[in-house]
C-alpha cells in the first residue's frame, strides 16, 4: 500500500515534465510572421485573424524619430531632429521596420489640438526594407498648438510622437 502511494506521488511529479518535453528535432515557433493588415481599432485577444500580440508589435517598429527632413536611407539625421515646426513646415516621422514581416501595413495618424484627427496614411513594408518614413504634407493651415503622430502596425498602436506648431521664430528649437 505504501509503495502505491509513492508511485502515485512520483507519477504526479513526472507528469508536468512529460508534457513539457518535445520530440527531438521538433522545432517550436510560436512567432506569427504573417503580414499584418491595418485596422481602425485594436482587436481583443491575439487569436483573431489580423490581430497582433502587443509585445510582438512593439518589436517590429523601432527608433521612431520626428524631424525636418529624411535622409536617403529613410532615417532622420540628428541635426534634422526636432519637435517644433512653423506653419507650412513639413513634419517627418521615420522609423526602423526591419523586424516587421514583409507585407505588414504600417499606419500613421496625424492629430491636432484636442485630439482632432487631421489625416492618416498607410504604407506596406517591403521585403528587406530597413526604414520607413511619413511626411505630414502641408501644415500651412495647421493652427499653433500640440500635435501627435500615432504609429500603428496591424491593430496595435506602437508609438506616439508629440510635436508642436509654433511661431516661425520659435521653430527648430
Amino acid at each position: 500500500m505504501k509503495s502505491l502511494k509513492w508511485m502515485a506521488v512520483l507519477l504526479a511529479m513526472a507528469l508536468p515534465l512529460a508534457v513539457g518535453c518535445k520530440k527531438e528535432g521538433a522545432e517550436v515557433d510560436d512567432r506569427d510572421d504573417t503580414a499584418t493588415s491595418v485596422t481602425e481599432k485594436e482587436k481583443a485577444g491575439v487569436n483573431q485573424p489580423g490581430d497582433l500580440n502587443p509585445v510582438e508589435a512593439q518589436t517590429m517598429i523601432d527608433d521612431v524619430t520626428v524631424g525636418k527632413s529624411v535622409a536617403a536611407d529613410g532615417t532622420i539625421a540628428v541635426d534634422q531632429q526636432g519637435d517644433d515646426f512653423a506653419p507650412g513646415d513639413a513634419v517627418n516621422v521615420a522609423m526602423k521596420v526591419g523586424d516587421a514581416p514583409a507585407g505588414s501595413a504600417v499606419r500613421i495618424v496625424w492629430s491636432g489640438p484636442n485630439a482632432t484627427k487631421i489625416s492618416e496614411e498607410t504604407k506596406t513594408v517591403a521585403a528587406g526594407q530597413p526604414n520607413m518614413s511619413f511626411t505630414s504634407g502641408s501644415t500651412a493651415s495647421w493652427a499653433k498648438g500640440d500635435y501627435t503622430a500615432d504609429i500603428w502596425i496591424g491593430d496595435e498602436k506602437v508609438n506616439t510622437q508629440h510635436f508642436n506648431i509654433v511661431d516661425k521664430s520659435d521653430a527648430g528649437k
